[in-house]
């Protein structure tokens, strides 16, 4: 509790200091005590319109009534929000709360769910933008990740999870190979001793 605690204060924190940045969004998702799933997403409401313009260049935002601009919000995040490859998980309770800092938040009502996989293309379109990734799970290990052009606001990024697991097998053989010449070299050099 301690941890989620500070990760949400943390985040305020840190978004606070964004919270006029068009180019910062957060998403966070975090297990709670009945082992269910809560995420969070804050960007500055600017990167929100900017998104709506991408999707709807005909839409004059200055006439839009705020009411219209949270379906808008929240049509542009379930649109663009893939977790685990589903683009059908259901999503309950959300909400959305317009400011400076707009803040998306919605539970996702699966049955022993963990992401693994995340993909959040809204900002996909914008400038230099990029999304800060936490995810805190009760059982696994806490994830920090940064989502950008880079990776294609993908975590992890694509061929990510098999490049680790090469350079260790690769450096494993490496060493393995090496080993083997110094025992067969030593082993040489005792029966020469011994001879």
């Amino acid at each position: 509790m301690l941890k989620i605690g500070c990760l949400i204060l943390l985040l305020v924190f840190v978004v606070n200091g964004y919270a006029h940045n068009p180019q910062v969004s957060t998403i966070s998702m975090i297990q709670n005590e009945n082992n269910k799933w809560s995420v969070f997403i804050t960007a500055p409401l600017y990167t929100f319109q900017l998104a709506i313009k991408e999707k709807y260049p005909e839409m004059n935002m200055d006439s839009i009534s705020p009411f219209e601009m949270q379906k808008l919000i929240l049509d542009i995040v379930k649109n663009n929000l893939k977790i685990n490859g589903a683009t059908d998980l259901k999503l309950t309770n959300d909400k959305v709360q317009l400011a400076h800092e707009t803040s998306v938040f919605f539970d996702i009502n699966k049955d022993d769910f963990l992401p693994t996989a995340i993909s959040f293309a809204a900002f996909d379109k914008l400038y230099n933008h990029f999304t800060l990734l936490k995810i805190v799970s009760k059982k696994e290990k806490e994830i920090t990740y940064i989502l950008n052009t880079e990776n294609a606001f993908e975590y992890p990024k694509k061929n990510e999870a098999y490049s680790r697991p090469i350079y260790l097998y690769l450096a494993i053989c490496l060493v393995s190979i090496l080993l083997f010449l110094l025992i067969r070299k030593f082993y040489k050099k005792m029966n020469l001793t011994n001879s």
